[in-house]
């Protein structure tokens, strides 16, 4: 991706936070969709040029070439599973901040609801303020009893927001530190079969005769 498309992706994918805020965390989520996205795109190219390179080895004539490449053409088999359970890993770690983005939006709903009940309760005062000078008694006091409704409703939405936030932030802790260990047990997990699959490669390209040895068994085919 270059930098003018990853520029425009961001702007866009902050434009959309606009109305739902968050935006920052809406990058994270987009940005680890990327990465998810560049680890496949590799993990293709890497698959593709070793098929490649087994083709151009089968038809040549070195045979000590086509050997060692179709092994490794097998270690890259091994290579592209260890890298697609990784791709699974990276979904599940952008799983977590999902997660934390629906809780912060549940908060947010909240909010919202607490607002409005502080409008309704504002404009009942009002009511109440201008009926004290020509609502006649049954009007007064139905808007009194509005006034307590508003109240009550208020004094609800205000610990509905409080559990929201507290209930909110445990799993947010809970889903960050979760995704943290895990991915981070993945990224060691793919270190080590990496370590191991690429180790093999390296001995294995050891069988590769040198040049020399190359000439010496040639002169020997012609004598």
């Amino acid at each position: 991706m270059d930098r003018a498309t990853k520029a425009i992706r961001r702007s866009g994918v902050r434009l959309k936070s606009l109305g739902g805020g968050h935006a920052d965390l809406n990058m994270v989520i987009s940005e680890l969709k990327d990465v998810r996205q560049a680890a496949k795109i590799l993990m293709q190219a890497q698959n593709t040029a070793s098929q490649d390179m087994l083709k151009w080895s089968l038809n040549g004539e070195n045979r000590a070439i086509q050997d060692v490449a179709s092994q490794l053409a097998e270690l890259n088999s091994l290579w592209t599973e260890v890298q697609k359970e990784f791709t699974e890993h990276l979904k599940d770690y952008k799983y977590q901040f999902e997660v934390i983005l629906e809780g912060e939006r549940h908060v947010d709903q909240a909010r919202n609801h607490l607002a409005a009940c502080e409008q309704r309760e504002m404009k009942i005062k009002k009511e109440l303020k201008k009926a004290a000078k020509k609502a006649t008694e049954e009007e007064f006091r139905q808007l009194e009893i509005k006034l307590m409704q508003a109240e009550s409703a208020k004094d609800l939405a205000q610990l509905e927001v409080l559990d929201r936030i507290q209930e909110n932030e445990a799993l947010k802790t809970m889903r960050f530190k979760q995704g943290i260990l895990k991915i981070s047990e993945a990224y060691v997990e793919l270190a080590n079969k990496c370590a191991i699959i690429f180790g093999a490669q390296r001995d294995i390209s050891c069988y590769i005769p040198d040049v020399e040895e190359i000439g010496r068994a040639s002169c020997r085919e012609r004598v």
